[in-house]
């Protein structure tokens, strides 16, 4: 889909908060300075879960999300559902779960328009992204993992098209990331 407008996609740059391995993220502008939205995150041995705030960490929360159990194999015995985001602007919890496999890393959620969105991840030699898609495989989001800097996690790029659900789309991009922090 061809964008015909003059709006330009919107840049937030992804930076963890403390140290390398960090459990805090925040989530600046495309002047790199302004702070848009904080993540602190939480985990154990089973399960991890987080809280995003608008503009730092006393901001107003907008998003509790926790994952389901993410230890190893028991015997397949444990269920891997989904991550559960609660939005506080959506009534109802959003899921994020894979459909197709438990080995292959693209995550389905409906976004607040009740269509289906996924995030998947695409490897090159020496990069790695995240594109959100639509049910008809336009790209809404992508983010950019950064793989030479200690403190800056990456780049989420939304397209025009998904600037109505930027909340969302920070925060299922992050859900995606933190398993793997």
């Amino acid at each position: 889909m061809f964008n015909t407008s003059n709006e330009r996609p919107t840049a937030l740059h992804i930076y963890n908060f403390g140290s390398m391995f960090g459990n805090r993220k925040i989530i600046k502008g495309e002047d790199k300075i302004t702070t848009l939205y904080f993540m602190q995150n939480t985990r154990c041995s089973m399960y991890w879960t987080f809280d995003l705030h608008a503009r730092g960490p006393d901001g107003p929360l907008l998003c509790r999300a926790q994952s389901s159990y993410n230890g190893p194999p028991l015997l397949d015995e444990v269920n891997h559902g989904p991550t559960i985001l609660s939005m506080t602007g959506v009534k109802q919890p959003i899921k994020m779960e894979r459909k197709r496999g438990a080995f292959n890393g693209t995550v389905f959620f409906k976004g607040p328009d009740h269509e289906e969105y996924r995030w998947q991840t695409t490897t090159g030699l020496f990069s790695t992204a995240m594109e959100c898609l639509n049910a008809e495989n336009v790209i809404v989001a992508t983010y950019r993992v950064t793989s030479m800097s200690l403190t800056k996690d990456g780049v989420l790029v939304v397209q025009p098209s998904g600037k109505f659900m930027l909340d969302l789309l920070v925060a299922t991009s992050l859900a995606m990331r933190t398993p793997n922090n």
